[in-house]
């Protein structure tokens, strides 16, 4: 381009005149470089992320193989079978037991879900029958009085429909203001039984409101029952102090773990198999946790008014020394707190 193709532009904008097609296709190629260059820019960023996740990924994937590497390891020594057979077994009876109460606390919410949303019903179809009675009531009344009235009013125009002569003019002219009053109290009642009809079709036409979901009461009964339930499945595991010890097999390593000599590691591997055994056959026993949710209702304090979890040292043992001797929420057996309503 020369100095009159310059000189060409600054006229054009000067003028207002439109741009050349040549102009309009430069200035389209700059926007769609632009566009590019961003999509390009984001398009690193994402690269870059990628990196980033699989660098991490590869850390997870080399610890991984690591700890099977010592695991091999550690289980090719004589005399560690049994010991890894009893801490694995123990994990598996915390899995067992943390499962039943998850499955106990899952159906426990859903039956007060749905206990609350047919009260829920029960109300709302009781207030709309009360509320459509009141209304039905008001027009058995009111077409009592229209009824009246038009019959009132058919007797007293048939009374002056006789009236003839000049010395029935003031008994007609009374009478007259007494029907034209008649007949406002009769358009009245005509159109109270409209508005009652409108009343009665909106009442009808109410929806059920929406559950707003389990009440406080509700959830905090609920937790009560699944804290009942915990220690429950405490007292049943007590033989052998497996509650304990299945908690402990979840907090440290297989190669920490110590269970004695080669009889007490198969004494303990017993012990498991009839516990898995046990909790994979068991009913609960409603009644027992309902005793036990009647002593945790007289004991359970609460951190504030709207708080459903109890705090935790009010609902502590109800025998500190014996076999109810775990605070099951203080020490989150069986992973209570994650089913717990907030």
């Amino acid at each position: 381009m020369g100095l009159s193709d310059d000189w060409r532009r600054l006229v054009a904008a000067l003028t207002g005149r439109p741009d050349t097609a040549e102009e309009a296709r430069l200035a389209a190629l700059f926007q769609n470089r632009s566009e590019l260059k961003k999509e390009l820019n984001a398009l690193d960023e994402e690269r870059h992320r990628l990196l980033d996740r699989l660098k991490l990924q590869e850390g997870s994937t080399l610890r991984v193989e690591e700890q099977l590497a010592n695991l091999e390891q550690y289980l090719g020594r004589p005399g560690e079978g049994q010991k890894c057979l009893a801490y694995f077994q123990l994990r598996a009876v915390w899995r067992a037991a943390s499962r039943r109460l998850e499955q106990f606390a899952t159906e426990l919410a859903r039956q007060q879900k749905d206990r609350e949303r047919k009260q829920q019903l029960a109300d709302f179809e009781r207030s709309k029958r009360n509320r459509l009675d009141d209304v039905d009531r008001e027009v058995y009344e009111a077409r009592i009085l229209g009824d009246q009235l038009g019959a009132e009013q058919a007797t007293d125009r048939a009374r002056l429909a006789e009236m003839r002569g000049f010395w029935n003019y003031f008994r007609r002219r009374e009478l007259e203001r007494v029907t034209a009053g008649r007949e406002s109290r009769l358009e009245g009642a005509r159109t109270a039984l409209t508005d009652l009809g409108d009343r009665r079709h909106a009442i009808e036409a109410e929806t059920p409101p929406t559950f707003a979901g389990v009440s406080l009461e509700g959830r905090r009964a609920v937790n009560l029952a699944v804290i009942g339930c915990a220690e429950a499945l405490c007292e049943r595991l007590a033989p052998a102090n497996l509650a304990w010890q299945a908690r402990q097999a979840t907090l440290t390593r297989v190669y920490d773990a110590d269970f004695g000599g080669e009889a007490q590691c198969a004494a303990l591997i017993q012990a498991t198999s009839r516990a898995l055994a046990d909790l994979e056959a068991m009913q609960d026993d409603l009644t027992d946790i309902k005793r036990r949710v009647d002593r945790l209702k007289v004991k359970a304090a609460w951190r504030g008014a709207g708080d459903t979890i109890p705090l935790q040292e009010s609902v502590g043992p109800a025998d500190p020394v014996g076999r109810g001797s775990i605070n099951v929420l203080l020490d989150e057996y069986f992973d209570i707190q994650k089913l717990l309503l907030d």
